[in-house]
């Protein structure tokens, strides 16, 4: 059996040009970050329904280490902006019982 050749691909009309498994919208900074807070490359190739050797490719980008951490710094940024001009009801209550969960473990 050949080995899997999996390609990273960069595209400006697939996930905003980021680095991505070619031929699929799963960027390499989300493999990363899910496979640093803990899943395996089996888990991630489940999850995403795709093969282990794309998941492996994914990881192996993420030699581009700095790249791929900025990424992430950015989009956390990106996402704590939108949530925190997020004036709906919904978002004041999520904001509201996380203050209060944050109070409460404060006092234990």
């Amino acid at each position: 059996m050949r080995d899997e050749v999996v390609p990273i691909a960069r595209n400006s009309a697939v996930v905003a040009g980021k680095p991505h498994v070619e031929g699929h919208r799963i960027a390499v900074h989300h493999v990363a970050s899910w496979y640093r807070r803990g899943a395996s490359a089996e888990e991630l190739a489940r999850d995403y329904r795709r093969t282990p050797g794309e998941v492996h490719a994914a990881l192996a980008y993420y030699d581009h280490q700095a790249e791929i951490d900025d990424e992430l710094a950015r989009e956390a940024a990106e996402h704590a902006a939108r949530a925190a001009a997020d004036d709906s009801p919904i978002a004041r209550r999520i904001r509201e019982a996380i203050a209060e969960r944050t109070r409460r473990q404060a006092h234990e």
